[in-house]
């Protein structure tokens, strides 16, 4: 066999195996995700969800929520930290009665990023459905 078919073998199979072609995207690492990118300020769910949002992030801040069994692991999550920031904010594009906000947490020991969905409960008032982070920045 001459050495031009020989090539002409190795470059289909090596083809056919994906070898040469563009590389693939590097796999997504796992972890918390970030927090939304989103800003809908405007949105009127968000507007009606934003200062529950706030007092509960200040209580558990200020550990009013130290002695809740349902909210006390969040609020040992954020044990330490002084002051919050939101920066972000959406309504969720897969569950509309949600309202994710993602922000800044600052402690003694640095910043650290957060993200809280919260949701509508029967009495009016917005309440923690998820919570992620601490994650430091």
């Amino acid at each position: 066999m001459s050495s031009y078919a020989r090539i002409v073998i190795i470059a289909t199979l090596l083809c056919g195996l994906g070898v040469g072609c563009s590389p693939s995207a590097p796999p997504k690492a796992a972890g918390t995700p970030a927090p939304p990118k989103k800003n809908d300020a405007d949105n009127p769910l968000v507007k009606e969800a934003r200062p529950d949002t706030e007092t509960v992030l200040s209580d558990l801040l200020a550990g009013k929520y130290d002695d809740d069994p349902s909210f006390a692991p969040v609020a040992r999550k954020v044990n330490g930290f002084q002051s919050w920031s939101i920066e972000t904010q959406e309504v969720d594009p897969v569950n509309p009665t949600l309202v994710n906000f993602g922000g800044t947490l600052d402690g003694p020991n640095g910043e650290a990023t957060f993200r809280v969905g919260m949701v509508k409960q029967q009495n009016g008032k917005w309440m923690i459905a998820t919570f992620s982070g601490p994650n430091p920045k």
